[in-house]
């Protein structure tokens, strides 16, 4: 009789307990499920899971509810020690698990109306990730683990030192940061060397269009450069234009300070239940790195497997192919043109570059598995098409389309672009720098401004001060 009186409690225990459980997975696993849903959900399983030991216990009420008790505050305990970190601002553990941020609230940046975020003066931190075109991929390898140095000047942008003046400011997204290789290795550390004059690294991550001109008017023009290039990434500038309203005022209402966002922000709770909830309970949605990987042949024979997610949006982006008619583009030539009478009034020289796409330069030149949905993916004349709209700014402003001389460099068997990224290679900078130095050494020969002895000849050297991690 008493075994099976245990039998039977055994089982209303494990079958209580699954119910729990999924009650728990099915609430978790909403739609609009979040870190603060999935804490009251453990909350009410953890006290459901004390229902049949509350019913059985032969402990009495006494010592029952004090082993509830007891367990309880053991449990709260733990928590508090873990959270005491993130309270006292020792520990950020967004950064611990990785949870995803506008650029507003990251370590090291800060809010701004126009720009959404700007970079902290004078930092130096390591930067550690893995390439942007593994992250929806099963099963992708990477071609390197990159482990790169950011380093700020007064203003917040890529410089080794902080200028008062440029003969060349490069105005620009994520391809002119450049935080997958070293600062020497920068398209605009490149330009200094082969001009043998200042040039300004203006560029930052996930800015568009609009942020650019921002960046012209309130950076790049005081420098007073004789030229000014505009660079221009086909990959997301479109995109870019159409969301900058929409992340304009998500900014507005962005905290002034990393403090007014609280520790809760910072806290343990809220940052493991949001991994939990990320990768495990909801994870994204992820495609087949085979279907996505092509091989490239590179110069010395050997196949390198290049991954094109990130450029899926040559099939399913806004706006629709071709690109040259859309309103987006209307939008950059009116961005445009503002820049225009911008660099006139300033008596800077205004290029605009075209940074192509890593599928355009290599989409033709790999090999792909048989059901890839690659080789479908349409490629428009964007080159031509922002060619004509910059022509039709004026004589005094140029044009370099960047593709000719990538594409050549890839046809050769070099890997300008990083095989699981899409940005470039070290080798991708060079060419893009040796490609634009004939036209700027014109204007800058045509605006009388001879070479200096130094790359870095305007500066003032300002000592740079160390953040804290991230």
């Amino acid at each position: 009789m008493g075994r099976r009186r245990r039998a039977t409690r055994l089982a209303v225990w494990a079958g209580w307990l699954a119910l729990v459980f999924w009650g728990v997975k099915a609430g978790a696993t909403a739609p609009d499920s979040n870190p603060e849903h999935l804490l009251g959900l453990l909350a009410l399983g953890y006290l459901a899971a004390w229902g049949p030991f509350l019913v059985f216990s032969t402990h009495g009420p006494t010592g029952t509810l004090g082993r509830f008790a007891l367990g309880t505050a053991s449990l709260l305990l733990a928590l508090a020690a873990v959270e005491a970190p993130a309270r006292l601002g020792l520990v950020d553990y967004r950064e611990v698990f990785a949870t995803p941020a506008p650029a507003w609230r990251r370590r090291g940046n800060a809010p701004d109306p126009e720009l959404l975020y700007v970079r902290e003066a004078h930092q130096k931190v390591r930067l550690k990730y893995v390439g942007g075109d593994l992250y929806r991929l099963r099963g992708a390898t990477p071609w390197r683990r990159y482990d790169r140095e950011l380093a700020t000047d007064a203003r917040g942008f890529r410089n080794p030192v902080d200028l008062d003046a440029a003969d060349v400011a490069v105005v620009g997204d994520s391809f002119v940061e450049g935080l997958h290789v070293e600062a020497d290795d920068l398209m605009t550390a490149k330009l200094a060397g082969l001009l043998g004059r200042t040039v300004a690294n203006l560029g930052r991550n996930g800015y568009g269009p609009q942020q650019e001109a921002v960046v012209l008017k309130r950076y790049a023009t005081p420098l007073q450069p004789a030229v000014c290039v505009w660079a221009f990434f086909e990959g997301n500038d479109l995109a870019d234009v159409r969301e900058y309203d929409a992340q304009r005022a998500n900014a507005a209402r962005a905290p002034t300070s990393r403090r007014d966002e609280g520790a809760y922000a910072r806290s343990f709770a809220r940052n493991a239940l949001a991994f939990t909830l990320r990768e495990f309970v909801n994870p994204a949605a992820t495609r087949p790195a085979a279907a996505h990987r092509g091989l490239f042949t590179d110069r010395d024979g050997r196949d390198v497997p290049f991954y094109f997610e990130s450029d899926i949006q040559f099939g399913v982006t806004v706006p629709a192919f071709p690109r040259g008619g859309s309103n987006e583009m209307k939008r950059i030539g009116a961005i445009l043109a503002e820049a225009r009478d911008v660099c006139r009034d300033a008596d800077v020289a205004l290029v605009v570059t075209f940074i192509p796409a890593k599928f355009r330069i290599y989409g033709d030149l790999c090999r792909f598995a048989p059901d890839s949905p690659c080789p479908s993916w349409p490629i428009d004349d964007l080159p031509n098409d922002l060619g004509r709209l910059v022509e039709g700014l004026g004589a005094d402003v140029g044009y370099v389309d960047l593709t000719p001389a990538l594409r050549a460099a890839a046809e050769a068997g070099e890997i300008v672009y990083l095989p699981d990224d899409p940005h470039w290679a070290e080798a991708g900078h060079r060419v893009a720098a040796e490609t634009l130095a004939p036209e700027l050494e014109r204007r800058l020969a045509r605006a009388g401004v001879s070479a200096r002895s130094s790359s870095w000849g305007r500066r003032r050297c300002t000592p740079g001060r160390r953040p804290g991690p991230g």
